[in-house]
């Protein structure tokens, strides 16, 4: 369990180091938001999500019997597996482009994050876990978009929109 949890971490690390570099300049020629997409916001708001994944994953390696570690890494697994998906595959396919993120999604969080999930299910940690990863995924899947929209606002209440 902690070399899929060790792999996951990485693998969310690398895809979100993909999107802060590509995303917003991307984002800018082939997507209509309601907000100027900045680089200074995405940039923090990804290395967020990174140093929140690596929490649980260093946790489960210490603690691997900690049922609530488990229940957030296994949050975190269930989100960005589903992310590598919606939106990512679904929007390269919709603007017939290669949309930063689709890659390590794919190649690396996907099935990085079903085995770790499939580890878990191996370990018998299905009842304990599986019953809180579900709010957790949410609460990072909100918390993302969330901050990453509410920053947007706020910078450009502020400022106006940033490059």
């Amino acid at each position: 369990m902690k070399l899929a949890a060790i792999l996951f971490g990485v693998s969310v690390t690398l895809h979100n180091l993909e999107e802060a570099l590509f995303l917003v300049r991307w984002s800018r020629t082939h997507l209509k938001l309601w907000f100027a997409p900045d680089q200074r916001i995405y940039s923090i708001l990804t290395s967020l999500v990174s140093i929140a994944v690596w929490i649980p994953v260093i946790g489960v390696c210490v603690w691997p019997q900690n049922v609530r570690l488990q229940s957030a890494l296994a949050g975190f697994a269930l989100a960005m597996t589903l992310n590598a998906v919606f939106p990512h595959l679904l929007v390269s396919v919709a603007t017939r482009s290669y949309s930063p993120g689709t890659g390590t999604g794919m190649l690396l969080n996907l099935p990085l994050g079903v085995w770790l999930i499939h580890e878990q299910l191996k370990a018998h940690l299905l009842a304990d876990v599986w019953r809180q990863a579900v709010p957790y995924a949410v609460l990072l899947a909100l918390g993302a978009f969330g901050s990453l929209f509410g920053a947007h606002a706020i910078m450009a209440g502020r400022h106006g929109p940033q490059t």
